[in-house]
This record gives structure tokens, C-alpha cells and sequence, in this order.
């Protein structure tokens, strides 16, 4: 078959791969992951932490969430191996830019089996053109933004994001679904157990994915179906079992605790439905779904999609009406990281078509579209380089007080910051200094995140005016051996055992006495 010969073309592959993945990441742009912009998610600041610990990062290997439990050992071997043995940090830039890459030539796979736009030059660059529009263009509505919710998933999850992080790996899933679509099924389940390896939250998406080509396959052919289902098992299984046997329950109690925790106190938003529907946004991303889905509606690609929106979905109603923590943490509602990018693709492509359908073979209307495509792939480039520039010199209110700590940095230092400060969060990249503890880090063992919630709190409360903050700092520092403590000008400490070390425009550092 002519859609075969896609992939036996490996050269032409090859060159839009490159050429995607250039175009794109240039446009779509990276945060530094040492210095992202204060108001970044943070993401990177837990994922690379283990890996820059072991790689010898500062005194990274002192602090106490680098020695917990890793729940991420493939990302921080990767982590660990280029900090340890390239010994560049734009290696990290390099892998995320050849992941960009893969996400846009999978999506245009995908959608390439449906609409056919590799029959002209003029359905390629027109979809391209929206594509990056979609991607780096912010039109916001409200609170929904064209530039994000129209590629990333409800609960505020996602494949692409500011920096390179485990959850970028799910391109692979994408990968496997339009490796499927043209009856590679082996190597199907061999890109999605990769996407697992690297994030194992993915697991779950497997299994289901997984399913879905099962059933596909199991009427034309039963025994292929289940040595796919076998397949996938077998390469799951590594990291599974790391999971399973690696965080196994103390106590029943004493899971339950730390499940509550997780789902409850530190990733809500990601786990309760109550929280991420109230904001409506997941509505307009379901409606983009559902469009998406009546689009291929009579298509192979319909039947490998349905299962995962019927699970999302029936899961989420599931869990609205149970309130059930186990489904909360396992968050099924993660497929439409998937979903909603695919449909997003599958209109900007049903679109495209229909204009070049309207146009027929006029070649001079053909050539001013294509015309008009270069020039927005070109402008959102040149826009997205010169917004890179920007990033990388990036300088935020808390760059002077951790350039001080990074230049003074000392073995057995431990800081106390404030544990919510979103500005904050990259202190550990930063300067390479342990901290004390801040929410966006969690542990994994169950044992562990009963006792970072405990320091969350107990940090909290030192950081809370109307408390008795001097005892509460000072029974801190004798239980844990505290060294510094960083607050912000507005919220500054009076104790007699604090000394001022540092004070700018924003924080003020005390060494303890």
C-alpha cells in the first residue's frame, strides 16, 4: 500500500522529522531549567533533582528529598549521564528539541492517514501554519487559551510543556498510535512502553491503549491480538514491577495516609474533578474531543480513540460520584493529553482540506497560500527565537539572593525558604544548596510523604505571622539542624538566634545561631 511506503521512505522521514522539529522548537521555545521565569510550573526543578544529586550537582546528595525514594529512575539516569559525561546542560535543550520533533511528525502522521495532506505542498504548509498558530499564538477567552488548552489535556496535564520533564516522553504514545494506524503494532507497543518507562503515570494510558489495539486486531486476527497484548506486558513490566515492588505499602493505614495526601493536599488540581471541571475549561477541551472524534467517526483511527474517551470519561464520572483517592492518584482522565492535541490536529487538517478542496488545482490561489504559510511558519519562528533570547537572559527578583547563596555555598548548609513560593521553586538547581523542604517536591514512599507533609506544615506555620515564629523556628532547627532561612522583606523574621546575612529589595537570609 501506498501509506505503507511512508515508512519504508526512510530519508524522506528522516528530513521532515529534522525539518519539524527545528521549525518547531524554535517557535514553540524551552525555559532554562536552572532559571526558569518565577510564575514557570516547576517541573523540572523536582524531575532533574535525583539526577543532578547523584551527578554531583553542588551539595545536591545532602538534601533530604534528593536521598528519598526515586520514583523516576530512567529520567534521572539520563539526568545523571549528561550532567556527568557531556557535561552540558544544552544536551537537556537537544533532547527536548528532537521531542518536539517527534510530537509534530506523529500528529501529522496521524492525521495524514485520515487527510491525505501529503498529496500537495499547499495542504502541508497551510497545516503547518496553523499548527504553530495553535501552539505559540496565545488568543485567550476567558481563561482558556488558544496557545495551551488546545494541546494540552483537563486537570491541568500535559505532553509539551515549558522544559524537558518525564511527561514529555508521552510523544512516544503518539508515536504508537500512528504506528498502529498502519498495522505496526509491535513496535506500537514498543514506543508506549517507552512513554511509560520514562513517566510511569503513563502505565495506565498504555494499558488502555494497548486494549484498544487489541480489540481492533482480535476479529481479523485473535492470536496477533493477544501476543500485542502479551507484547506489551512484557516490556511494562520492568518499570511496573519497580513500582510496585519498590513502594509497597507499610500499612494499609499508612498508604492510605500518604494516597490522601498526594491526592488531596499536593496534586488537587490534577486529581479532583471537582477542581479542574469548575474552571470549564475541560468543557471547551472535551467539545474539541468530541468534534475531533465525529470527524473520523467512519476511520480506523475512530476504533484505536473511542476506548480511551469512553474510559476517560466514564472513569472521571466514576470517581465524581466515589470520591475514590486510588482513582484520584491514578488520574485516567490523563488520556486527554492525548486526545485533545490529536483532535485539535484532526480540525486544523479537516480544514485545511476543505480550503484546498475549494480551490482545486488554481494555481495561482495555491501559490499565494503557500505563500501566506511561509510567511507565518517564518514569523512565529523568528518570533520564537527572539522570545528563546529572552528566556535565556532571564533575570528575576530572586536572582541576586541565589547568586549569593550559590557563591557561598558550603557542605552540611541546609536553607529554610518559604515551602509555597512558586519563586522559589528553582533554589535547588540554582545554586545546588539543600533545602529544608517546599511543596512542589513530594516523595513517592508512603513513609516519606507523611513526612514531607510534615515539613510542608510545620514550615508553613514558622513562615505564618500571627504564630509564635521564633519557638516554632527555633524547635525546627533542633529537630533538623537547620543552617539559613530566607524570607521575603514583607515577611521577616525578629529572633534573637538569627543573624542577617544577606538583604535585597526582596529577601533578607538569616544564618541560625
Amino acid at each position: 500500500m501506498k501509506m505503507i511506503a511512508i515508512f519504508s521512505n526512510k530519508k524522506l522521514l528522516l528530513l521532515r522529522f529534522l525539518l519539524f522539529a527545528t521549525v518547531f522548537s524554535l517557535a514553540y521555545t524551552q525555559e532554562p531549567i536552572y532559571n526558569s521565569p518565577e510564575n514557570a510550573d516547576g517541573n523540572q526543578n523536582t524531575k532533574f533533582l535525583y539526577g543532578l544529586a547523584q551527578a554531583g550537582l553542588g551539595f545536591l546528595n545532602q538534601d533530604w528529598t534528593a536521598n528519598t525514594i526515586d520514583p523516576l529512575p530512567p529520567f534521572t539516569f539520563l539526568v545523571k549521564f549528561t550532567y556527568k559525561y557531556i557535561h552540558h546542560e544544552y544536551a537537556f535543550y537537544l533532547y527536548y528539541g528532537l521531542i518536539m520533533g517527534l510530537y509534530v511528525t506523529s500528529l501529522f502522521g496521524i492525521v495524514n492517514y485520515v487527510y491525505r495532506l501529503e498529496d500537495s505542498l499547499t495542504k502541508i504548509l497551510l497545516y503547518l501554519a496553523f499548527f504553530l498558530s495553535i501552539h505559540t499564538v496565545n488568543l485567550e477567552f476567558g481563561t482558556f487559551d488558544t496557545a495551551w488548552h488546545l494541546h494540552s489535556g483537563v486537570a491541568q496535564q500535559y505532553i509539551l510543556g515549558a522544559v524537558l520533564q518525564p511527561c514529555t516522553f508521552g510523544v512516544f504514545i503518539l508515536l504508537s498510535i500512528w504506528l498502529a494506524l498502519y498495522k505496526r503494532y509491535y513496535w506500537a507497543v514498543l514506543a508506549s512502553a517507552f512513554a511509560a518507562t520514562f513517566h510511569p503515570a503513563y502505565i495506565f494510558s498504555v494499558a488502555v491503549f494497548t486494549l484498544s489495539y487489541v480489540l481492533f486486531v482480535f476479529p481479523k486476527d485473535s492470536q496477533k491480538a493477544i501476543a500485542i497484548g502479551f507484547l506489551s506486558l512484557l516490556l511494562v513490566l520492568p518499570i511496573f514491577s519497580y513500582m510496585y515492588f519498590t513502594f509497597p505499602a507499610t500499612t494499609p493505614a499508612i498508604k492510605k495516609q500518604a494516597i490522601d495526601i498526594i491526592v488531596n493536599f499536593r496534586i488537587s488540581h490534577h486529581s479532583i474533578p471537582e477542581v479542574w471541571l469548575a474552571t470549564g475549561i475541560s468543557h471547551l477541551q472535551s467539545l474539541v474531543t468530541i468534534a475531533g472524534l465525529y470527524l473520523i467517526r467512519n476511520t480506523s483511527l475512530f476504533r484505536i480513540l473511542l476506548i480511551p474517551f469512553i474510559t476517560a470519561f466514564y472513569l472521571t464520572i466514576l470517581q465524581v460520584i466515589l470520591d475514590n483517592d486510588f482513582i484520584g492518584f491514578i488520574a485516567p482522565w490523563r488520556l486527554s493529553v492525548f486526545l485533545v492535541p490529536i483532535s485539535t490536529a484532526l480540525i486544523i487538517a479537516a480544514f485545511v482540506s476543505f480550503i484546498t478542496k475549494l480551490v482545486g488545482k488554481q494555481s495561482t490561489i495555491n501559490h499565494v497560500l503557500v505563500g501566506i504559510s511561509l510567511v507565518i511558519i517564518s514569523a512565529l519562528t523568528v518570533q520564537g527565537f527572539d522570545k528563546q533570547i529572552a528566556l535565556f537572559q532571564y533575570r528575576g527578583e530572586s536572582t541576586p539572593m541565589l547568586n549569593f547563596v550559590k557563591t557561598n555555598k558550603q557542605a552540611e548548609y541546609t536553607y529554610l525558604i518559604p515551602p509555597n513560593s512558586q519563586q522559589l521553586q528553582k533554589f535547588r538547581l540554582y545554586t545546588g544548596v539543600p533545602i529544608f523542604v517546599n511543596k512542589k517536591s513530594h516523595p513517592y514512599k508512603d513513609t516519606e510523604v507523611i513526612e514531607w507533609h510534615n515539613r510542608v506544615i510545620r514550615s508553613n506555620q514558622v513562615y505564618e505571622p500571627k504564630r509564635n515564629r521564633c519557638q516554632l523556628l527555633q524547635q525546627l532547627d533542633t529537630d533538623y539542624e537547620l543552617t539559613h532561612v530566607v524570607a521575603e522583606i514583607e515577611n521577616q523574621f525578629s529572633c534573637s538566634f538569627l543573624t542577617t546575612l544577606y538583604r535585597d529589595r526582596k529577601y533578607v537570609i538569616y544564618t541560625i545561631q
